[in-house]
């Protein structure tokens, strides 16, 4: 018993350690990107092997926790093992999601604070009028890179109004950054990134985007635990679910008054 205590205790503070470096590292990052001096195959290397100690760390928890989970399987037809119950909802893996929050969350809000701080984006829309243009000179050949629907959505609603567009894009990029960054309502914010890759991709940009994409679409099926550590710890039960409501949400059952009874008696 007391060898289990200390094991869970040393995870703990593994967790925390690979947390804590992420975020460090996260925070310099984003500072040198902020003065233009970064090193963007350092910064890559070092979170992928934070990622593979959280990865490792989440796995050891699971073998500690895989007999808890397995008993708990739901009366359901088709029961959700116990590996995805772990990784997509016990906060034991945190500590990895937290990682890849910290990486996706560093290029959104540095891609959209270069956007939002550029003339040539904001209500002007320059710089998205001329990305466009690209991706229309993409849409013509054999093997177009961008299809003919898309090309007609990009030359009818978003060229006419590319000031607009301009704006959602660069202070929308900066918002899903913040949001991964604190971990507030993080699946949500990661849908929208992934929202915008996909158009970056179907415009025949590919650079990040699949990579954002995909690490993207993992923070959105583990929303239940990507930004536990973060203000969704606090914040989702305070919200609840459509189905469920939250602390700030919830009505009390009432009391029901007790009947007198003939004898005066109180039933």
């Amino acid at each position: 018993m007391a060898s289990q205590s200390t094991q869970s205790n040393t995870n703990f503070w593994l967790g925390t350690a690979i947390a804590a470096l992420a975020g460090l590292w996260t925070l310099v990052h984003i500072v040198l990107g902020l003065v233009g001096s970064t090193a963007p195959d350092l910064w890559d290397v070092a979170m992928l092997v934070l990622f593979f100690l959280g990865l490792i760390l989440a796995f050891v928890h699971y073998g500690q926790e895989r007999p808890a989970l397995a008993a708990k399987t739901p009366d359901e037809r088709f029961p959700e093992p116990p590996l995805s119950r772990f990784f997509l909802g016990s906060e034991s893996s945190s500590p990895m999601w937290f990682v890849v929050r910290m990486y996706v969350g560093a290029e959104w809000f540095l891609a959209g604070w270069e956007k939002v701080i550029s003339p040539a984006w904001g209500g002007s829309g320059v710089a998205l009028k001329g990305f466009v243009a690209g991706a229309l000179a993409k849409s013509t050949g054999e093997h177009a890179a961008v299809q003919g629907w898309y090309a007609w959505f990009l030359h009818n609603a978003v060229l006419p109004g590319a000031g607009f567009f301009s704006v959602l894009v660069s202070f929308g990029e900066l918002a899903v950054g913040l949001g991964l960054l604190f971990g507030v309502l993080t699946g949500i914010a990661a849908g929208f990134g992934v929202l915008m890759n996909l158009n970056y991709l179907m415009a025949g940009t590919v650079s990040t985007n699949p990579i954002l994409g995909v690490l993207g679409l993992f923070l959105v099926i583990s929303w239940r635990v990507c930004g536990w550590i973060g203000i969704d710890r606090r914040l989702l039960p305070a919200l609840g679910l459509p189905w469920k409501s939250g602390e700030w949400f919830h009505v009390p059952a009432s009391t029901p008054k007790p009947t007198p009874t003939p004898g005066g008696l109180i039933s």
